[in-house]
Order: structure tokens, then sequence, then C-alpha cells
């Protein structure tokens, strides 16, 4: 079995595990602890639709034309107000990603039982591989990034008990999508949560976003809980990772600075693990590159599944193979694209990043930025200016590597 757990906008920073002195988050830290847990990991963007995007598929959000969050309205036309004219944008925006193989439809068609839970964005999941899914994704009934789904961990664990309990009925292997919207805003965690940082937190708004952070690992603790009450946890996979990065505004709840939907190290970073005790032995690297491309075919393969040859990411339990690699892309686009224009990979392109070693450029349209992440980790001195030659170097490798990875469906 498979349990996917995804954070949705949370700090790299913000774990127990990842030394955090005040954020409690016991349930992940104990998986943390028995599994591999490479804590230079990244995300392919960071932004929500197209870093799920490619969770689900292995692939660059260039690749699967899921750049932004929303399509571009047509002129006179209101994403809020006309359901009908942002359904048929939806629909629309959905149809690359359709064309993409998702390691889901792979786990389904080798007889898995495949649930979704909380976020989602690509209209109704059981046409993407899930046997099973709390959302619906219909536009003209609010369906966006989650609708009813977006209620697992926050007000309910309901669905996936049922689910357990039907794979067990169907004696059938199960893989879950915890796609839980924490520690995502609304930052609304129980006042009990609450009251524990209000007086150590620096702000109010700070305490909340904490809250909810530990709100997030108590229903991870429910899920690993439950399965060890079935006798199911030794045969069960856990992989970790956040979707991109939040840094608290402490001027204004709910509110980030600097992280999510930029190219930061604190937008892109994230700790990624897998945990299986017993098949899988503890490691902690603070050394190697992981990126959440890789997370697809290591579930695969971890599940004994051949990933599709499209797949280019690496499997997660061969450290030595990422250090050989040691270097990863991300990609940074605006929140809405203009579907009429996704053959053009540089339309709403805000960056593109590599990260070679401790080396990272950042690569926007109009400028580059180059920093030393060895000594600079939270990317502040731009060394651009006085490196022209390492920026031409980290310059021609992003080249390259759009060049590897053209768009791989049909645009709209």
């Amino acid at each position: 079995n498979v349990v996917f757990i995804l954070s949705d906008d949370q700090g790299w920073m913000d774990y127990g595990f990842m030394g955090h002195e005040q954020i409690k988050t016991p349930n992940l830290d104990k998986l943390a602890s028995a599994g591999m847990l490479y804590e230079r990991g990244y995300v392919t963007a960071p932004l929500c639709r197209p870093s799920l995007a490619s969770l689900a598929t292995g692939l660059y959000p260039h690749e699967t034309g899921i750049r932004g969050n929303d399509p571009v309205m047509p002129d006179g036309k209101d994403k809020r107000k006309d359901k009908a004219a942002f359904g048929q944008m939806r629909a629309k925006m959905t149809a690359p990603f359709a064309e993409c193989t998702t390691f889901i439809e792979a786990l389904r068609d080798n007889g898995y039982l495949t649930l979704q839970t909380g976020k989602w964005w690509e209209e109704n999941p059981l046409d993407h591989g899930f046997t099973d899914a709390m959302t619906h994704g219909d536009a003209l009934r609010g369906g966006r990034h989650g609708d009813v789904g977006l209620k697992i961990g926050r007000t309910t664990m309901q669905p996936f008990y049922d689910f357990v309990e039907k794979a067990q009925t169907e004696e059938k292997p199960f893989f879950m999508w915890y796609g839980v919207f924490l520690p995502h805003t609304p930052h609304n965690a129980p006042a009990r949560l609450f009251n524990k940082y209000k007086d150590i937190a620096p702000d109010i708004p700070t305490a909340k976003y904490w809250a909810n952070v530990e709100w997030f690992d108590e229903g991870c603790g429910q899920i690993v809980e439950h399965l060890k009450e079935k006798g199911l946890y030794e045969n069960t996979i856990f992989v970790f990772t956040c979707d991109n990065g939040w840094v608290q505004n402490p001027k204004k709840k709910e509110s980030s600075i600097r992280s999510k939907r930029e190219p930061t190290e604190a937008g892109i970073r994230t700790p990624i693990f897998i945990t299986h005790e017993g098949s899988i032995e503890p490691l902690r690297d603070d050394q190697t590159l992981a990126s959440n491309i890789d997370i697809a075919p290591t579930i695969l393969k971890a599940c004994g599944i051949e990933p599709p040859a499209e797949m280019k990411g690496l499997d997660l339990r061969k450290p030595e193979v990422l250090q050989e690699r040691n270097r990863i892309f991300v990609d940074v686009y605006e929140h809405d694209s203009h579907l009429d224009k996704l053959d053009d990979l540089k339309d709403g392109l805000k960056a593109w990043v590599v990260v070679d070693g401790w080396d990272k450029l950042i690569m926007s349209p109009d400028h580059k930025e180059l920093y030393d992440l060895k000594n600079d980790p939270d990317d502040r001195r731009d060394l651009a200016s006085t490196n022209p030659e390492k920026v031409m170097k980290l310059s021609d490798i992003i080249d390259v590597w759009i060049k590897e990875t053209p768009p791989r469906v049909r645009l709209p």
C-alpha cells in the first residue's frame, strides 16, 4: 500500500524534524526518522496546480501545459461570476493534462484501489486514475481546486477509513492521495492549537500559521494510527513532500512574503522523504538534491511497476543515483495562463531555475541571479555580476534542459 502525504503551503524549515524550535510535528517526525529523508528537496513549481500536475505525471509544468492555477478568461468574463465560461476554460486547460499518463493510472491498471482526497485541480479525479474520489471537480458546482475533497483532515477522516475497509474487503492493495488543504489558508486551526502558539510566536498571523501546521500533523498521525490498528502499517509505504513553500507575513494574516509563487528558496525548497519500515534503511541526507519530479517513478518502482518512459525522474530509494545527477530544475510562471499561447514557453514565464550542487541560477526574462547556497541558504546575495562565467554555464544548462523536455501534449 502507498500513502502519499502532500503538505500545502508550508515553509521547508517548518517541521520538528527540520529543526524548528517551536512548531510541533511529532507524527511527521517519526515517519521522517524511520525513512529516507532528503533535506534538499525541491518542488517543480512554487504554485499549487502546476506543482500537483507534475507530481501526478512525473513531468515538468512546461511539459504538461499546466503552468498556472487558472486560465486567463475571455474579455468581459469573470471566473467568479461566469461559471459556465469558467467551466469551459477549465476544461480547455485540463485537456493537455488528460493526455499525460499519471502514476495513479499505472497503479490502478496494476490492480490498486486509488483514493483521491484534498487538493485536486484537474476536474474529475476519476478521469485520471482514481477509483475513488472525494472531489467532483465540476465548475458549475463550485469545483476548482478540490471542492468537497478539501474537508479531509479539517472536518473528517471518514473517507480514508471507509476506503481502507473497502480495500481489505476486496483484498486489494491501495493508494491514497492525501492532498490535505493544510497548513494552507484559512489559518483557522482549533483554539486549543492556536492557544499553544499565541504567546510564543512573534505575532498573531504567525501563531495562526504554526497552529495550522500542527493541525496538519495531527491528521497524518490519525492515518498512521488507523493503519496500525488494521495491521496494515508494516505493508504501507509513506511518501511525503510539499507543493510549494510559505513564509508568513507578520503584518497580515493568511498572507505570504518572499516564498509562494517566487523562485526563492523559501518558495521552492521542501523536505522529501519515503518511509517503509523494514525495507528502506533510515537515512538523513543534507547534501543531495531531490525533486518532486522523482516522486511518481519512485512510487511506481517501489510497487514493482515500470514507470512510463517519459518519466525521467529518479528512484528516491537510490541516493547514489541522485548524487550522480545532483541537479534540479524549477518552472516559475504567472498565476493565470493564456491558453492560446501555451506553445510559447516564455509566455507568462517569471523564471526558470537550476540548482546545480550548491550553485543556483534564477533566469528571468530580463535578468539573471546567481547564488551560493552553501554560504547563503536563503538566497539573499546575488553574485551574478561578479561571476559571469558561472552564469553562462548555468544558463546553458537551463537551455539544454528546456530543449530536452519539450511539451509532451497537444496544446489548445
